[in-house]
C-alpha cells in the first residue's frame, strides 16, 4: 500500500520541500510540496536522484575491519571495539591530540550528528576536528566576526534590492544561493523588477549565463580576482564621497585606517587585475551607492581563493560604506528557526585553537580541511594519529587527494562511516555503515543559508533503513564511550566548552533538542512531527541590529587583516601558464562525489573557441600542482584566457589545485584563478 510522507531534500542548501510517495516494488515518487515557504512547491534537480541512492551498488551493507590487509565484514561490537582499541592507542601514545575528526560535507544536513561531532572533539580536549566548511562559506562567516563581532551568516536580499550584482558565479548553472531558478528569492526579485524599472541586476563572472542575458549588465571578470573588483568599488565609494556619511559616523569604525587600506586599490589598478574596463568597477560602485537599496550576492568562486577572506571583507565594507550592512534590500542577517547567534558569539576564532603549520584559525569549533594532511604528516606535540571520518570523503572533496590519500595511509587507525563505498573507506582500518538521510527522522534546525522565510519541519524516515546501517549521531557516542576522557578539564578548549562537550558526547540528544525548541519558543519534536509538513515562522526582521563590540560599531578595518591588507599584491602572470583555472561547479552535477542527476552530462574541460583547439579533442590541463586529461567542450560563453574543470565530475579538478597556495586569513584552497596550461593530448 502507498504512503505519502511530507519531507524535505538534504543533499543542498536548497531544502526543498517536498511531498515523497513510497510504495513496494516501486520506485520513490516525489513532487514539490507548495507549503514550503522556502521552495514554494519547486524540487532541488538531484532530489529525486538522491532517492536512488540508498539501492546504489557501492552502497556499505556491513561494518567491516581490515584483517591481512583486506577489509572483511565483521560485526558491529567486533568493529567499536576495534575502532575503540585504536583511538586508545593513539590517545595513550601521543596524548589527546593524537585523535581527531572528519565531519565531510554530507554531515552539514545532519544537525545533531554535528553537534555529536563538536562534543566528541570538545570532550576528548582535541583540537582536531576538520571540516570541508573551508571550501564554502567559512570565508563570508569569519568576514562577518571581523565586522560585526559574531560568525553569523549573513543573506543578500536580493528580491527588495533595487540594485543587485551578483558576483562571482552562476547560480542558475552552479545550482546555488538566491538566484536558483524556481527559489523563492528569484520570485520576489522577478516580482518585484515588474513592479518598478529601477530593479536592477548586474552580473560579473567569467562565464555568461542566462542570468546574464536578462541582466541590466555582464562584467565579463578575470576568475580568482573578485577580491580586486570590490577593492575596487569600496575605493571608488569612500575616495570619490559615494559614502553614506552619517550611517558611518553613528555606526562605524576604523574608516581612516579603512582609507589607508584602499587607497592603493584605484579602479584602474583593480581594472587592470580583473581584465575589465575600470569604467566598469566604477561605474557598478556608483550606481550601487546611488541605489536605494543595494545588494552584492556574493558567490563561491569570489571565496575559493587565496584572497576569499579580503573578498569577503571587501564585500562588507561596500555594503556598509552604502549603509546597505544590517538592514532591508542589503545585507542582513539571517537567524533561521532557531536563534544561534548566542551560540555563535560564544566562539569567536579570535580565541579558538589554531593549526600547527599557518596559524590557520578554528571557525565555530572547525578547523580547516585544507590542513588536515598536514596535521597527519607532520611530526611533533599534537601530531595527529588516529580519525575518524564521517559523513564525507576527504580524498575527494579536498585539493590534492595524492597527499590526503598519503597522509590517510600513514595513520595507526582510520575509522570511515559513510553511506557508499569511498576512497577513504578503502583506506580505512574500520569501515561502519551510515544511514541515508532518507532512511532517518530529522528536524531542519540549521537553514540559515536557505531563507527568506523562517522555518522548521521534521520529518520521519521516507525509506526504511537496512538492519546494519546505524544513525551517525549514535555511533560518535558509542566511540566516545570507548575513549576514555579522564580527570583532566581543559586541553585545546578550555573547562566550559571541554565540561559542555563530555555532557553532549553521549546524551540523549531529543531531551536537548526539545530544550532547544523551548528556548526558542517552539512546539517540541513530537508535535512538529505530527504536523506533517512544514511550520512556516513568517519572514526575517532584516532590520535587527546585533553588533557584539562593546560599542555597538562595525569595525571597517578589523586588526585581524592589518598584516594581510598591508602586503596585499595582485595574483602573478605565468608566461608558461597562460589561461586562469575555474572549477566553479556544475549543475546539474550533484552534491559531492556520489549523487548525480539521471540525465546529467559529463562537463569535460570547457574552453572558449579562441584557444584554436577542436571541439571534443583530448586535451591536458596543467598546473603548478598537477594535470589532468578531460574531453574538450568549446564554449562562447566563456572569457577567452579562462579554463572551467567544474569540481566534483570525473575530470578530477581537486587535482589541479594544491595544499600548499591557501588563503592565509581562512586556508581555503586556490580553487579559481591558477595559472594554467591547455593542450591538445
Amino acid at each position: 500500500m502507498a504512503r505519502t510522507v511530507a519531507s524535505y531534500y538534504r543533499g543542498s542548501e536548497s531544502l526543498s520541500g517536498v511531498q515523497v510517495t513510497v510504495e513496494a516494488g516501486r520506485a520513490p515518487q516525489v513532487e514539490g510540496d507548495t507549503r514550503s515557504p522556502l521552495s514554494a512547491g519547486q524540487v532541488d534537480p538531484l532530489c529525486a536522484a538522491s532517492l536512488a541512492m540508498p539501492g546504489d551498488p557501492r552502497r556499505i551493507t556491513s561494518p567491516m575491519r581490515r584483517e591481512g590487509g583486506a577489509l572483511r565484514p565483521c560485526t558491529w561490537d567486533e568493529a567499536l571495539d576495534t575502532a575503540g582499541a585504536g583511538l586508545r592507542a593513539a590517545k595513550d601514545a601521543g596524548g589527546p591530540g593524537a585523535i581527531g575528526l572528519y565531519a565531510g560535507a554530507e554531515l552539514a544536513a545532519h544537525p545533531l550528528a554535528c553537534l555529536r561531532a563538536a562534543a566528541f572533539a570538545t570532550g576528548q580536549g582535541t583540537r582536531h576536528l576538520y571540516t570541508p566548511l573551508v571550501m564554502h562559506g567559512a570565508a563570508r562567516l569569519l568576514a562577518a566576526e571581523w565586522v560585526t563581532g559574531a560568525p553569523m551568516p549573513l543573506q543578500a536580499d536580493v528580491g527588495r534590492a533595487h540594485y543587485a550584482v551578483l558576483l562571482g558565479a552562476d547560480q542558475e548553472r552552479a545550482g546555488w544561493g538566491p538566484f536558483q531558478s524556481g527559489s523563492i528569492h528569484t520570485q520576489a526579485m522577478l516580482y518585484f523588477h515588474k513592479r518598478r524599472k529601477e530593479n536592477k541586476l548586474v552580473t560579473v563572472d567569467n562565464r555568461r549565463s542566462g542570468l546574464s542575458a536578462r541582466a541590466e549588465q555582464h562584467v565579463n571578470i578575470r576568475p580568482g580576482t573578485e577580491a580586486f573588483f570590490l577593492l575596487g568599488m569600496a575605493n571608488a565609494i569612500l575616495l570619490k564621497g559615494w559614502t553614506d556619511e552619517q550611517y558611518l559616523r553613528d555606526y562605524a569604525k576604523n574608516v581612516e585606517r579603512l582609507r589607508e587600506w584602499l587607497t592603493p586599490w584605484d579602479v584602474a589598478r583593480c581594472g587592470e587585475i580583473c581584465g575589465v574596463d575600470p569604467g566598469d568597477i566604477s561605474g557598478v560602485a556608483l550606481k550601487f551607492s546611488r541605489a536605494a537599496m543595494g545588494v552584492v550576492a556574493l558567490g563561491h568562486g569570489a571565496t575559493q581563493s587565496r584572497y576569499g577572506g579580503v573578498a569577503a571583507w571587501a564585500w562588507l565594507v561596500v555594503h556598509a560604506l552604502t549603509a546597505n550592512l544590517l538592514r532591508p534590500g542589503g545585507l542582513y542577517e539571517a537567524k533561521g528557526a532557531v536563534d544561534l547567534h548566542p551560540i555563535a558569539a560564544s566562539f569567536p576564532s579570535a580565541g579558538a585553537p589554531r593549526t600547527r603549520e599557518g596559524g590557520l584559525p578554528s571557525l565555530l569549533l572547525q578547523a580547516p580541511g585544507t590542513a588536515l594532511a598536514g596535521e597527519i604528516l607532520s611530526p611533533g606535540d599534537g601530531q595527529l594519529r588516529a580519525l575518524i571520518s564521517v559523513g564525507g570523503c576527504p580524498v575527494s572533496e579536498l585539493p590534492d587527494p595524492a597527499t590526503t590519500t598519503r597522509a590517510l595511509s600513514s595513520l595507526d587507525c582510520l575509522i570511515a562511516m559513510d553511506v557508499l563505498e569511498s576512497p577513504t573507506t578503502a583506506l580505512a582500518q574500520v569501515v561502519l555503515p551510515a544511514r541515508h538521510f532518507w532512511e532517518r527522522r530529522d528536524l531542519m534546525l540549521l537553514n540559515h543559508s536557505a531563507l527568506p522565510s523562517r522555518m522548521i519541519q521534521a520529518t520521519e524516515a521516507v525509506l526504511p533503513a537496512p538492519e546494519t546501517a546505524r544513525d551517525e549521531a549514535d555511533v560518535l557516542a558509542e566511540l566516545y564511550a570507548r575513549v576514555p576522557a579522564g580527570l583532566r578539564l581543559g586541553g585545546a578548549w578550555g573547562r566550559h566548552i571541554t565540561l559542555a562537550g563530555r555532557a553532549l558526547a553521549t546524551a540523549d540528544l531529543d531531551v536537548w533538542v526539545d530544550r532547544a525548541l523551548e528556548w526558542s519558543k517552539l512546539p517540541d519534536r513530537a508535535s512538529l512531527e505530527a504536523r506533517g509538513g512544514p511550520l512556516e515562522l513568517g519572514e526575517h526582521d532584516r532590520a535587527s541590529w546585533r553588533v557584539t563590540f562593546d560599542d555597538g560599531r562595525l569595525d571597517l578595518a578589523p586588526d585581524a587583516l592589518s598584516s594581510v591588507m598591508t602586503t596585499l599584491r595582485p595574483p602573478e602572470a605565468d608566461p608558461t601558464r597562460p589561461y586562469r583555472l575555474a572549477t566553479t561547479a556544475a549543475w546539474p552535477g550533484g552534491h559531492g562525489r556520489a549523487l548525480r542527476a539521471a540525465d546529467a552530462e559529463e562537463p569535460g574541460v570547457l574552453a572558449h573557441p579562441d584557444c584554436g583547439l577542436k571541439d571534443g579533442a583530448t586535451v591536458l590541463v596543467e598546473t603548478a600542482n598537477g594535470q589532468v586529461r578531460g574531453r574538450l567542450r568549446l564554449s562562447a560563453d566563456l572569457r577567452p584566457d579562462t579554463i572551467l574543470v567544474p569540481w566534483g565530475w570525473a575530470v578530477p579538478a581537486n587535482e589541479l589545485v594544491g595544499l600548499s597556495s591557501i588563503d592565509p586569513l581562512t586556508g581555503a584552497p586556490d580553487q579559481e584563478g591558477l595559472p594554467c596550461a591547455l593542450r591538445a593530448v
